[in-house]
């Protein structure tokens, strides 16, 4: 293992990510995140629960310093991504030798997704680095012929506080600490777990303390479990049905960030030579497979989220690529081929995110990116400076630049949906009120959708392209129009 190869790849994963840094905040949860920089309050979604209590205080001291809720979430997106870049390779250094860490590195830098989160507003390549980080010190004790309890008890540590950056870690990384624990004498293992237990209890009660007292906290848990149940979890209403849904999304979310190594991932068992060398060391096998796949028993029967979920699993496939890739070599009996397979197929894949137009590639990203200062620039001109915004997925996007940011004019309407809801018909009427109706204005008879995934049909739609891309759909005369809502539909009956 070599620091300086580390440090090139750290290096490679700052310089690739700045030139797709991003101005605007990307989604949803992104606002979320945004607004608990004002206030941490995870009962009113600020973030959601279980609050994420660490990443918060992270992001805020990089606020202080930027000013700006975006740029101080895509600067910790950026040096995360870079971190995990460089910590992949330590990592399978240590689990094999240069050349399995050399190409984990490669494919890890140049994988689809992941580039492109690294210049988002989103927590998933900390993810990636706190998962990397905490096994391979969990492998350190595993490997080490004397001192697993101290080195137990450091990596405990170290577990219990990525918890309190990413609960999620909690259970992805409990089958590692499980096999660690196993091979360290008894009365550190107790001291350790202790002392995670600890670390957890003190995240818990820190963020209760901050999201007015337990029982906020865990109302907070209480919702978003019901919410996770109600739309995705075999637990919920959907019940077996879930299965199918989540594992698509799983599917799709890991083929965007996998692409072309997705192939090499089938040579080591393919591979009658390549399985007899692997399993020569079992337990390494072990380690591998339960890092990798464990995230599985959430993503499958409960939620997978998003594309940047899978940055659990993500390093993991990365290491058996880089295997596979070995493995190839081997079976070819072209060992110096080697290098050629793994820049081919890192290159191949950083040409999906650099040239192509698919989603989350380079081309897109500036899409979205660019499109939500385009829409805001384009309504604000005088002839939509009072249009009603419709908005599904990105309402809460919307939302932030029109109440929080106030780039977006006030003279709109905001109208924003869950494509989740049952079908509904509204009139459109120049005339709007709160709900309790003592408070009315007038509206122009303009109808403005946001989001590119919405469906429009009737008569009277204007289609506007915006610079980069992205669009937006106006009817105008809008007045005593029927508009039907249906999922990602809106139809206008004139």
């Amino acid at each position: 293992m070599s620091w300086r190869v580390a440090a090139v790849l750290f290096a490679l994963g700052v310089l690739t990510r700045i030139p797709f840094q991003t101005e605007f905040l990307w989604a949803h949860d992104s606002v979320l995140y945004a607004r608990s920089i004002e206030r941490f309050d995870p009962l009113d979604q600020r973030p959601q629960a279980p609050g994420y209590l660490y990443y918060v205080l992270l992001i805020r001291s990089v606020f202080a310093i930027v000013g700006d809720p975006n740029r101080a979430m895509t600067l910790v997106s950026l040096v995360a991504g870079a971190a995990a870049v460089a910590l992949l390779y330590v990592f399978a250094a240590r689990l094999y030798d240069e050349r399995t860490a050399r190409a984990s590195g490669a494919f890890m830098l140049t994988a689809v997704t992941f580039w492109a989160y690294g210049g988002v507003a989103y927590p998933y390549t900390l993810l990636a680095a706190l998962s990397i980080g905490c096994a391979l010190l969990f492998w350190r004790v595993l490997r080490a012929e004397t001192g697993r309890g101290p080195r137990l008890a450091i990596a405990t540590a170290s577990y219990g506080i990525a918890i309190g950056f990413r609960f999620d870690l909690g259970v992805f990384l409990a089958p590692l600490w499980l096999m660690a624990a196993l091979a360290t004498p008894l009365l550190w293992t107790a001291a350790s777990a202790a002392l995670g237990a600890l670390l957890v209890l003190g995240w818990f009660f820190a963020s209760a303390a901050l999201d007015g007292g337990v029982s906020a906290m865990l109302e907070a848990f209480r919702v978003q479990g019901k919410f996770v149940d109600e739309r995705y979890s075999v637990f919920g209403e959907l019940g077996l049905r879930a299965l199918w849904g989540n594992t698509y999304e799983l599917g799709r979310f890991l083929g965007r960030g996998l692409y072309f190594l997705a192939p090499l991932l089938a040579a080591v068992p393919l591979s009658a030579g390549a399985r007899r060398i692997e399993l020569s060391d079992r337990r390494r096998v072990a380690f591998v497979l339960l890092w990798t796949l464990a995230p599985l028993a959430i993503y499958i029967p409960i939620h997978v989220g998003e594309y940047g979920y899978v940055f659990s699993m993500l390093p993991g496939l990365c290491i058996i690529a880089a295997r596979g890739a070995i493995a190839l070599a081997r079976g070819a009996r072209m060992p110096r081929s080697l290098p050629w397979i793994v820049t081919t197929v890192a290159l191949a894949n950083a040409a999906v995110f650099l040239v192509s137009d698919t989603p989350l590639s380079a081309r897109d990203v500036a899409r979205h990116d660019l499109g939500v200062g385009e829409r805001i620039q384009r309504l604000n001109q005088p002839d939509l400076a009072g249009a009603t915004i419709l908005a599904a997925y990105d309402a809460l996007v919307v939302e932030y630049y029109f109440a929080d940011d106030g780039r977006l004019s006030t003279n709109h309407v905001l109208v924003g949906y869950d494509p989740a809801l049952p079908r509904r018909e509204i009139v459109f009427s120049t005339r709007v009120c709160n709900s309790t109706g003592d408070v009315c204005r007038d509206r122009d008879p303009v109808l403005a959708v946001w989001d590119d995934l919405i469906r429009v049909s009737g008569s009277g739609w204007e289609v506007v392209t915006l610079p980069h891309g992205a669009k937006l759909r106006v009817a105008r005369n809008m007045d005593n129009v029927k508009v039907i809502i249906d999922g990602l539909s809106v139809e206008l009956v004139r």
